[in-house]
């Protein structure tokens, strides 16, 4: 039964040589980054006094933050598009 259940998952896992993952799963991953990049933008300009500034944050180590979420966001893309066009 367990060596069932390992080509089940196994089977799951690679389907034809290419890493499969649940779509559900992408479409949760997709639906949260423009969630976290709100929440993190509000969190840097609080920490810069832009808004109400409840929170008295080290603006450094958000800035370093911000700025890491910020290339999630965009510069993976932007590297892929970058990568691309200088290949041609």
């Amino acid at each position: 039964m367990q060596e069932l259940q390992l080509r089940w998952f196994t089977a799951l896992q690679d389907a034809g040589g290419k890493s499969q993952t649940y779509l559900w799963v992408e479409a949760a991953v997709r639906l949260m980054r423009p969630l976290i990049g709100a929440i993190v933008m509000l969190t840097w300009a609080d920490s810069h006094g832009f808004l109400w500034n409840l929170a008295q944050a080290d603006t450094e180590s958000v800035d370093n933050f911000a700025s890491a979420i910020g290339f999630y966001l965009f510069g993976d893309r932007s590297l892929f598009y970058a990568k691309k066009a200088t290949a041609k």
